[in-house]
């Protein structure tokens, strides 16, 4: 991002926080946190700050932040926006650090690896003489075994990361060395803050050394950077731009007997489709209509057999009884 992208991200920002003091949300949330103090019979901790606290902490963190942005703006020769078109700049808001991924998980590993293969190294044969002479435990790696064993793993770890690499754009791989590079100029600066810290006093760098590495890296870094700007906009699509451009009248008669021979040409193979399509549709029509048909008699059939069987069975009761079915019809 840029200095003017910072400072207006920023400002959005905490003008969306100042807003949020004063909704009706906030001001439960800090309710409940007093009643939650105040009823408690420890009362262990600071007390809750009140809402009135809260948004003057808010107004101060967004006027500090409007200044710095209004400055930007200055410098840049742009007019500065409106805090109510500053509160809409939620979707491109594109600040903080970035998440870790698997790189630079790797690029960690790896230097974690190289480590352990240098200390071992260093070390002096006679502790793993030692070591080879204990009878409990394990039988622990020679010198020359443990720094095989690490530096293959850290090959391994290697191998992944340009795997990785070779399949995404060169401004996502500029990025990877950018902050690889970045690493590497944080450690030398622990040479000069911090030389007591076990990576510095592996990196075994004086503060002028540590000094001249930093100028170098930074002149990498500022090269780089300057190359994946450039990277960045090849790699994004082009988006149009623009209306598009007006058809003149020549080009707008042409157009339209274009279409009149076209459709000439294949009005012909058009009706033979239509017809055909027209054809298939009366034809599965009338042979969903016979299967309608055929089911409409198959149950009127079913359900005159069903009441034929009802009729006999009742006159066959009729006759048990003693009774003469013709009679009892006549009379009913």
């Amino acid at each position: 991002m840029s200095p003017m992208e910072r400072a207006k991200s920023r400002a959005a920002r905490d003008y969306r926080k100042y807003l949020h003091t004063f909704t009706e949300e906030f001001q439960a949330e800090v309710e409940r946190k007093h009643v939650q103090f105040y009823g408690s019979s420890a009362r262990m901790g600071r007390p809750p700050l009140s809402l009135q606290d809260h948004q003057q902490k808010a107004k101060r963190c967004w006027d500090a932040s409007w200044s710095h942005y209004v400055e930007q703006c200055k410098a840049d020769g742009r007019a500065p926006e409106k805090p109510e078109q500053l509160a809409k700049f939620r979707s491109k808001d594109k600040s903080g650090r970035r998440g870790h991924d698997r790189v630079i998980y790797l690029l960690k590993y790896i230097r974690q690896q190289q480590r352990k293969a240098d200390d071992a190294a260093k070390k002096p044969d006679e502790n793993y003489q030692q070591a080879l002479e204990q009878t409990r435990g394990r039988p622990p790696m020679t010198k020359v075994e443990k720094v095989h064993h690490y530096r293959n793993k850290a090959e391994k770890a290697r191998q992944e990361v340009l795997e990785i690499l070779a399949n995404l754009p060169k401004s996502e791989q500029l990025y990877y060395r950018i902050y690889d590079l970045k690493v590497d100029r944080r450690q030398a600066r622990l040479c000069i803050n911090k030389p007591d810290n076990p990576q510095a006093v592996a990196l075994g760098l004086s503060a002028e050394h540590a000094k001249a590495k930093i100028k170098e890296l930074d002149a990498q870094i500022e090269n780089l950077e300057s190359e994946r700007a450039k990277a960045v906009k090849q790699d994004k699509p082009k988006a149009k731009r623009g209306r598009p451009r007006k058809m003149t009248a020549i080009e707008v008669s042409d157009k339209a007997t274009e279409i009149l021979q076209n459709a000439f040409d294949n009005g012909s193979a058009q009706a033979i489709k239509a017809g055909a399509d027209e054809l298939e549709y009366l034809q599965r029509r009338h042979q969903k209509l016979e299967e309608l048909l055929k089911e409409a008699r198959e149950r009127q059939l079913r359900d005159k057999r069903r009441l034929q069987a009802k009729i006999e069975e009742q006159e066959r009761e009729l006759r048990e009884l003693g009774i003469d079915p013709d009679e009892v019809v006549v009379n009913g």
